[in-house]
């Protein structure tokens, strides 16, 4: 079970269909109302609140000299339930790690940030007797920071900017139309490509990211690591599923090479950049023809017309190239 939306479906319906122990159940029903958070589409925003209410539960009753792992197999402990103690648990601990992140001039997003220990999926990771869950549960060092969790918003909030420039300049509600064929010409079409490459071009971006913009302004938008990668995560920055996971919300997958840049403002462009290619991906069904490393400049011995304009790298550095965020150095080392 390593997609996010695979634990989420299995999250809501432990939430739906088992009872935890009485006073939590109430608690849960109530208080929390924490079935109402995982909505057939995605998270509800209006229930935002309910994880912080969870962990604060969880914090209240961890002071009378209990660690967290016992509480929540408390919590979980119910034999007249159907399913099992582990799920009840890993179901509980998995909303326990679910953030909605608001940050003044960000884009706001949904930030799953499961412990760093883990090297399965939640409901893979929490399982065995009471005694096996409940030392797994202890585990609490969360994979992203809160301080990387800000960063990415921030970084949202600037791939969200670009994409709507993009959209408005392809579609011709700003720019000049010469500047922005230029640039299409610049990422996209090679030696042989002419005047239907172009127009073909420029139809197949405007649509991409009319898409990609509405992605990025998603109240469903979910940000999180993807387990799989978990031993070599520092080397990549990001992942997506091409076409999305099918559970009805966009799914991004961030990773070290990404959170490592945190705090450094000359490099925001770059994480701006790999949220439009992840995305590229996910809305678009881009693939991954070539990356920067190897230079995106368009050949028709190296990289085609026909693979260039569905190649995720060049549309997110197209993206930046148009509204202006990417530097003439690093534009030089790109495109070669």
């Amino acid at each position: 079970m390593g997609k996010f939306t695979e634990i989420y479906t299995k999250a809501k319906d432990v939430l739906a269909n088992q009872d935890f122990d009485k006073d939590w159940q109430a608690f849960l029903n109530s208080e929390c109302k924490v079935k109402a958070l995982f909505g057939a589409d995605g998270f509800d925003v209006a229930r935002a609140q309910d994880p912080e209410r969870v962990r604060k539960r969880l914090r209240e009753l961890s002071k009378w000299n209990k660690r967290i792992g016992a509480v929540i197999v408390e919590a979980a402990t119910n034999p007249a339930s159907a399913g099992t103690l582990a799920e009840r648990a890993a179901a509980l601990k998995m909303v326990r790690h679910v953030y909605r992140i608001s940050k003044k001039g960000a884009q706001s997003v949904w930030v799953y940030s499961p412990p760093k220990a883990y090297t399965k999926g939640i409901f893979d990771e929490i399982a065995g007797d009471a005694k096996a869950v409940e030392a797994k549960l202890n585990n609490e060092r969360k994979i992203f920071s809160s301080t990387e969790m800000q960063w990415m918003a921030s970084a949202l909030a600037v791939a969200l900017k670009i994409s709507e420039d993009a959209k408005a300049k392809l579609s011709g509600t700003t720019g000049k139309a010469a500047d922005t064929d230029a640039m299409v010409k610049r990422w996209f079409l090679d030696e042989d490509s002419g005047d239907a490459e172009l127009a073909s071009a420029r139809a197949k971006l405007l649509a991409g990211f009319q898409k990609i913009a509405v992605a990025c302004a998603s109240d469903k938008l979910v940000f999180t690591d993807y387990v799989d990668w978990i031993k070599t995560r520092n080397k990549y920055f990001g992942a997506a599923f091409r076409g999305g996971e099918g559970g009805g919300f966009p799914v991004i997958y961030l990773e070290g090479a990404f959170t490592r840049l945190t705090g450094n403002t000359g490099k925001m462009w770059l994480c701006a950049e790999t949220i439009i290619h992840e995305f590229s991906h996910h809305e678009v069904s881009t693939r991954d023809h070539r990356y920067d490393s190897s230079g995106l400049k368009p050949s028709k011995t190296t990289l085609p017309y026909a693979k260039a304009i569905e190649n995720a790298d060049s549309w997110g550095y197209f993206a930046l190239d148009l509204a202006g965020y990417l530097s003439t150095s690093d534009r030089s080392k790109v495109l070669k």
